[in-house]
């Protein structure tokens, strides 16, 4: 089935959020089952990313994790999301190093605490079909892609002293001081740096096939 015929296929079945009885999943783990009767959230696609199937529960579990920020409109939640995923694809392809286990760890208890401790941190993962393994693997993804635009792009975006000192003094004003030359310094990076990964996306989602399947 090709991408298009596919989601075609998924709009028609989505149209309406899909719902499932316990009965129907009797694979769950005791502990991850809702009471007898409860009806249980499937899921539903929102974008196709290449061959990457992206679903609503992919959208909660980037907020819960930090991918994304956690709340929004679920259209620029989605938008964000695809973005990882194109980024996800070029670290893949380009077989980026995994992070160090702390700097997993220090993201893990961020989201932990945004989630409201351990426990309720594992109980949302429950919820979205994740295990503590997967949400690590996750988290590490992210950090792979954030080392990746650092070294690639940062380097690249540092503007020269001259640039620095037109820019402090830009509107007429007399000699920097050191606290506008720095200050001036991190506006140039921060706008260079922003449109050197805006065309590095472009050029990613030029060769990628993207499908929005729209909000639930």
């Amino acid at each position: 089935m090709t991408t298009v015929s596919f989601i075609k296929v998924w709009r028609r079945r989505a149209a309406a959020t899909v719902y499932l009885a316990v009965l129907a999943l009797p694979a769950l783990p005791a502990v991850a089952r809702p009471p007898a009767g409860q009806a249980v959230l499937v899921d539903r696609l929102v974008a196709i990313v290449g061959e990457q199937a992206l679903t609503w529960r992919d959208v909660e579990a980037a907020r819960l994790l930090g991918s994304i920020p956690a709340t929004g409109p679920a259209a620029e939640a989605i938008d964000r999301l695809v973005t990882r995923e194109l980024m996800h694809v070029e670290v893949e392809r380009l077989s980026v190093a995994a992070p160090i286990g702390a700097a997993v760890d220090e993201r893990m208890t961020r989201a932990q605490q945004r989630a409201g401790g351990p426990e309720a941190f594992t109980r949302v993962l429950r919820t979205l079909g994740l295990s503590e393994a997967r949400a690590r693997e996750w988290v590490a993804d992210d950090l792979r892609m954030d080392v990746y635009v650092d070294q690639r792009f940062t380097a690249a975006a540092q503007p020269t002293d001259v640039e620095v000192a037109r820019e402090a003094t830009r509107g007429g004003r007399g000699e920097p001081t050191p606290d506008q030359l720095r200050e001036a310094r991190r506006r140039l990076v921060q706008a260079r740096r922003t449109a050197l990964v805006a065309d590095w996306l472009a050029g990613i989602r030029a060769r990628t096939p993207v499908q929005i399947a729209g909000t639930p």
